[in-house]
């Protein structure tokens, strides 16, 4: 089933009635793919319902949950190693249809731009039953609340550095790692996100050996790129 709301509200309410049988829907890249998650779940039609633009308001740029990837890579207001991390997404088709919000909403371990949002000490904008908020994303990273994104907001003026480490530009990355300034952040496969204030925040994560890695590989690869500045 699909449900079709018409606002947010509606859209969060009926999450929360249905917490474990429903997943948001947005570009879809993740929630329509062979052997997602979402299998088997009904889906929450929110297209329509939030902004898909990259906008400046106070000094700041407020990047709306179902902006593309490809619309955060090609707009120049955004800083350069943003849109640089949007660019892992190798396939313009999927770049078209991926939302900002999807991607990081999913939490995934390898997820083109959480590190380098928490890098660039992004907040999130968004709404839970018990109504708007908004929070650092790192703060929301490392939670399980099923809030609907509605948005982010970032200081256009910030640089830092991003770097992804994949076997294939189209694979699972092993390791993603960005700095901005003294944030530290990375993205590791197989061991969950981090962000902290050392270049040796890569000693807090446990590593595993899978598909795209060894432990020590990939150990090896994050504690380099903050280290020794690869």
């Amino acid at each position: 089933m699909i449900y079709k709301p018409t606002t947010v509200r509606e859209a969060v309410a009926l999450r929360a009635e249905h917490p474990d049988d429903t997943v948001y829907l947005a570009g879809g890249t993740d929630d329509l793919r062979l052997g997602s998650d979402a299998a088997g779940k009904d889906l929450i039609d929110i297209n329509g319902l939030l902004s898909d633009t990259i906008e400046e308001k106070d000094g700041k740029l407020v990047i709306g949950a179902l902006c593309t990837l490809q619309t955060l890579k090609e707009c120049e207001k955004v800083p350069a190693f943003l849109r640089e991390a949007a660019g892992f997404c190798s396939s313009f088709e999927k770049r078209n249809a991926a939302t900002v919000g999807g991607n990081l909403a999913l939490r995934r371990d390898d997820s083109y731009l959480a590190a380098a949002f928490a890098a660039a000490n992004a907040t999130v904008l968004a709404t839970s039953p018990d109504g708007d908020r908004e929070v650092p994303i790192a703060k929301y990273l490392s939670c399980d609340c099923t809030c609907l994104l509605r948005g982010f907001v970032i200081d256009p003026s910030i640089t830092g550095r991003v770097k992804r480490f994949g076997n294939t530009a189209a694979s699972h990355a092993a390791v993603i790692a960005a700095q901005s300034a003294n944030v530290y952040a990375l993205s590791v496969h197989g061991s969950g996100f981090a962000v902290g204030d050392s270049p040796k925040l890569y000693e807090t994560l446990k590593y595993r050996d899978d598909l795209t890695g060894s432990a020590d590989y990939k150990k090896y690869l994050a504690k380099i790129v903050f280290e020794q500045g690869r």
